[in-house]
């Protein structure tokens, strides 16, 4: 599964708490899928909202982005200057570097292909090789413009 500490690697800093050994079960933008145990990706301080009630345990965040007053202060934010370049990042290291067989559970990588209204969930290497590109665009279609 993906952790604390592979996500740490590729965000220019982090707050909240900072426990190397959590995983993430779950990474993903959507808002309309459950998410225990995720990673979330958010475009808007609403959003992350959200998730953090359907399950979310951490989130990327932009680092010139004002943080919202409720958020919990142990709440793991992953700070970057750019959402999609730090998601695809973090996608592209894990299924480059993981083979499911040492791992057995992986993270599930979820995105929504906005002009078919699909959601596909990236959980192996062979999905990863055929919804990479459509995970780039959903992310572009989100945006990530916090403010």
């Amino acid at each position: 599964m993906l952790s604390y500490a592979d996500v740490e690697k590729f965000v220019s800093e982090s707050r909240g708490i900072k426990e190397s050994s959590l995983t993430f079960s779950i990474v993903t933008g959507e808002t309309t899928e459950d998410m225990p145990g995720g990673l979330f990706i958010p475009s808007s301080d609403r959003e992350l909202f959200e998730a953090i009630h359907k399950g979310a345990i951490g989130s990327l965040w932009l680092k010139e982005a004002e943080l919202p007053a409720w958020l919990p202060n142990h709440f793991p934010l992953f700070l970057t200057d750019n959402l999609t370049n730090a998601a695809l990042t973090i996608l592209d290291h894990y299924y480059y570097n993981t083979k499911q067989e040492e791992w057995g559970t992986m993270t599930k990588f979820i995105f929504k292909d906005e002009k078919k209204n699909e959601v596909h969930k990236i959980s192996n290497q062979q999905q990863y090789s055929g919804t990479r590109d459509l995970a780039y665009k959903s992310l572009l279609a989100k945006g990530g413009e916090i403010k």
